[in-house]
């Protein structure tokens, strides 16, 4: 058949120290997975593609850099912001003291 492929499932067992299979655990949960093979074959997935495909991968790097800059400047111009705000509610204050 074109264009069909079989894959065949292969056990693996894999000696970990216990406190590698709890942080493993506790990532299964908060990335969702139903249990921690799941997890693992999806950590397995993406080093095989980062090793496979190293130059899309250093694409990937980049835009989260960007990504990660942008969230940055835009929470330091909201703290600026709110510190501005603060500081005229401050004044207020102070000229309704004065009164």
């Amino acid at each position: 058949m074109k264009g069909v492929v079989i894959l065949n499932d292969i056990l693996v067992s894999v000696r970990m120290p216990e406190s590698l299979l709890l942080k493993l655990k506790k990532l299964t949960e908060k990335e969702h997975f139903m249990d921690v093979s799941e997890e693992i074959r999806s950590i397995t997935r993406k080093n095989w593609f980062k090793f496979t495909h190293p130059e899309l991968m250093v694409i990937e790097k980049l835009r989260k850099d960007v990504l990660n800059e942008v969230k940055n400047k835009n929470e330091k111009e909201i703290t600026k912001r709110v510190i501005k705000e603060l500081n005229e509610i401050k004044k207020e204050i102070k000229k309704e003291g004065d009164k």
